[in-house]
């Protein structure tokens, strides 16, 4: 029995470790594509996939930092892509042998809206999506089909959002939704109803250093950090059982960075928690911050680390052990190894070769997508 179980784990491991993953970038070209890579699993290198860049059907633009998410369905996982220069959001069937990406029937999907530049996140449950735009002051909700993962705005929306804002994200426990408010230097939180419905919690919105890009919680519920790209530093806060968010000791923290921002732009999550990642535009530096048990951040040994390009958004691979960042001024994306104390160590650059005039290549995403152990599945 004792030799049966040695076999099970090797067998789950190198299971494990021959699982393929990608990397997707959203070009935002007029018209608008994406970009795949292959990732190496022992070196974190990029290849380019068949076929890519894939088609949206849509038209790009400059900006959106967090334009794509990932659900799964009864029929296969689909990646959503916001395109930037229309109020369309793509719907496109992830193959998860070869990362090619085919268009639904339904895809893509026109909300009732006369703008584009769109940033999104999803349900831990992939029931709904949350879709806004920076230039305007509200939130769509949009039923995910389980089916085939088509789209359809839930009742009431778009839901007023009081500012704009320019990043979103669910806690893990499905309950509330997070927003950068760009205009107001605040985070919005809002309850979510089974239905889908938002609505601000009571104190929302909660004050921030600066005018914040992006906003993300942890696992465990009860940490909730900021990039902010009106300053060089981070907001960290408790997260109350009923979305108050509190400053934690210490609050906001320093990134570090050189440059002429130097801006904190984008965020990324450890899988553990025990890990922030925050790529400072207008710099070439990623910073890599330890988590205290009370939220309080401290630099990684050698952070920030420079990367070459003008960072934007940034993504970690489920395993926790690949950071992706992209260089908006070229339409590349950094690859960056993750050591078990928060350092990294830079595994290359990879061109898409595809920014244009008119798009600016920001948004990133991992696939399979990063997931909390314990998120919300009702």
């Amino acid at each position: 029995m004792r030799y049966l179980c040695l076999t099970c784990l090797l067998l789950l491991t190198l299971g494990a470790n021959a699982q393929k993953r990608f990397v997707y970038l959203n070009n935002q070209d007029q018209p608008n594509n994406i970009t795949g890579w292959l990732i190496n699993n022992s070196t974190g290198s990029l290849t380019p996939l068949a076929g890519s860049p894939f088609n949206t059907g849509g038209q790009g633009a400059s900006g959106p930092i967090e334009s794509m998410a990932i659900a799964h369905t009864e029929n296969g996982d689909v990646l959503y892509a916001a395109n930037g220069g229309d109020p369309s959001v793509s719907i496109l069937r992830i193959n998860p042998g070869t990362g090619s990406l085919m268009p639904i029937g339904a895809s893509p999907f026109l909300l009732n809206d006369s703008i584009g530049t769109f940033d999104m996140a999803i349900s831990p449950n992939h029931h709904l999506l949350f879709v806004t735009n920076d230039s305007g002051t509200v939130i769509h909700v949009l039923a995910v089909s389980q089916e085939n993962g088509a789209l359809k705005e839930v009742a009431g929306s778009p839901f007023p959002a009081g500012d704009n804002m320019s990043g979103l994200w669910v806690t893990a426990n499905g309950r509330f939704l997070l927003a950068s408010g760009q205009t107001h230097n605040a985070v919005s939180v809002f309850a979510i109803a089974s239905t889908g419905a938002i609505s601000p919690v009571p104190g929302s919105p909660f004050a921030a250093n600066a005018s914040v890009s992006d906003v993300r919680s942890n696992c465990a519920n009860d940490r909730v950090f900021t990039a902010d790209n009106g300053s060089a530093y981070i907001d960290a806060y408790s997260l109350a059982p009923n979305g108050a968010l509190t400053p934690v000791p210490g609050s906001p923290f320093y990134n570090g960075a050189t440059g002429t921002g130097p801006n904190s732009f984008d965020l990324a999550i450890a899988p553990n928690g025990r890990f922030v990642f925050t790529t400072d535009s207008f710099s070439t530096d990623i910073t890599s911050f330890a988590v205290a048990a009370d939220g309080a951040l401290s630099q990684a040994p050698g952070s920030p680390y420079s990367t070459g390009g003008w960072l934007g958004g940034t993504a970690i691979t489920n395993r926790g052990d690949y950071l992706y960042s992209v260089s908006f001024a070229d339409g590349s994306v950094n690859g960056e190894a993750i050591h078990p104390d928060g350092s990294l160590t830079l595994v290359g650059s990879f061109s898409s070769g595809q920014i244009s005039p008119n798009g600016e290549p920001n948004s990133v995403i991992t696939y399979p997508a990063l997931t909390c152990p314990n998120a919300a599945a009702q």
